[in-house]
C-alpha cells in the first residue's frame, strides 16, 4: 500500500527530471516556485489573518491558533479542505470560542469558497512558468492574474490537485497560449507538497473567520444554541 502511494509522486518527478540536461539550473527555478508559494502562504497566515482576528476581538491570536493545530495536520495529510471538515468543527467547537450553531455554518461554507492558499498559489505558478518560457509579464497580466485567482479560487474544488487545471487554464487565458507550457511537469510534481500547504491555510482561514464571526454575533448566541436544540429535539421525535 505504501509503495502504491508513492507511484504518482515517483512518475511525475521522473517525467519532470527526464527531459532535463542541467538539474541544477531546472530544480534552482523549481526551488524558486516553492519559495514564493511558501513565503506568500506565511505571510498571508501570520499578517493578514492575525491582524484580521486582533483588530475584531482583540484577543491574542495564537492563543487561538493552537487549538486548531489537530486541523491544519489533518489538512496537510489528506491535501482536501472536505476531509478535513469534520476535523475543523471539533477544534472550533473545543476552542470555546465558536459556538457550534456559528461553526456549523461559517466552517462548511468557507469549505466550499474559502480558497486564498489557491489565490496565492495560482499568481506565482502563473508567472513562473511565463518566465520560464521566455514571456515577461506586463502590468496588465498581473492585474488580470490576481482577478483570474480571486475568483477562479472560489470555484475550486477542495480535493487534492484541483488547483492544476485551474492554474494552467489561467496560464492560457492571461498570456493568450494554448496547449501545457514548458514545465509544467514540474508544476505536476511539486503539486503534492504545495496543495497540501494551501490546505492548511484554507483550514486556518476557516476557523479565523468563523471565531472572529462569533466574537462579534456573541449577544446573540444564547437564542442560536435555543434554535439549535430546537431543531434537534424536533429531529428526535420526528
Amino acid at each position: 500500500m505504501q509503495l502504491l502511494i508513492c507511484v504518482p509522486l515517483t512518475i511525475s518527478t521522473c517525467s519532470a527530471v527526464g527531459k532535463q540536461t542541467n538539474l541544477t539550473d531546472s530544480f534552482s527555478n523549481v526551488g524558486f516556485l516553492v519559495l514564493s508559494v511558501v513565503v506568500g502562504l506565511l505571510v498571508h497566515v501570520l499578517c493578514i489573518y492575525t491582524t484580521i482576528f486582533y483588530y475584531i476581538t482583540r484577543e491574542n491570536p495564537f492563543g487561538f491558533l493552537k487549538f486548531i493545530i489537530p486541523a491544519q495536520t489533518t489538512a496537510f495529510a489528506a491535501g482536501s479542505s472536505a476531509a478535513t471538515l469534520p476535523v475543523s468543527l471539533k477544534c472550533a467547537e473545543n476552542s470555546g470560542r465558536v459556538p457550534k450553531a456559528i461553526a456549523r455554518f461559517v466552517i462548511p461554507l468557507g469549505t466550499t469558497i474559502n480558497m486564498d492558499g489557491s489565490a496565492i498559489y495560482f499568481p506565482c505558478t502563473c508567472v513562473w512558468l511565463a518566465v520560464l518560457n521566455g514571456i515577461t509579464p506586463t502590468f496588465a497580466n498581473y492585474i488580470m492574474l490576481a482577478v483570474m485567482s480571486t475568483i477562479g479560487s472560489v470555484g475550486n474544488a477542495p480535493v487534492p490537485n484541483s488547483g492544476l487545471i485551474m492554474a494552467l487554464t489561467a496560464y492560457n487565458s492571461v498570456f493568450n497560449t494554448t496547449g501545457v507550457p514548458d514545465g509544467f511537469e514540474f508544476v505536476v510534481a511539486i503539486d503534492w507538497l504545495l496543495g497540501r500547504l494551501r490546505t492548511m491555510v484554507n483550514v486556518t482561514g476557516d476557523n479565523i473567520v468563523a471565531a472572529s464571526i462569533a466574537h462579534m454575533v456573541k449577544l446573540e448566541e444564547s437564542n442560536m444554541t435555543d434554535d439549535v436544540e430546537e431543531t434537534n429535539a424536533a429531529e428526535e421525535i420526528a
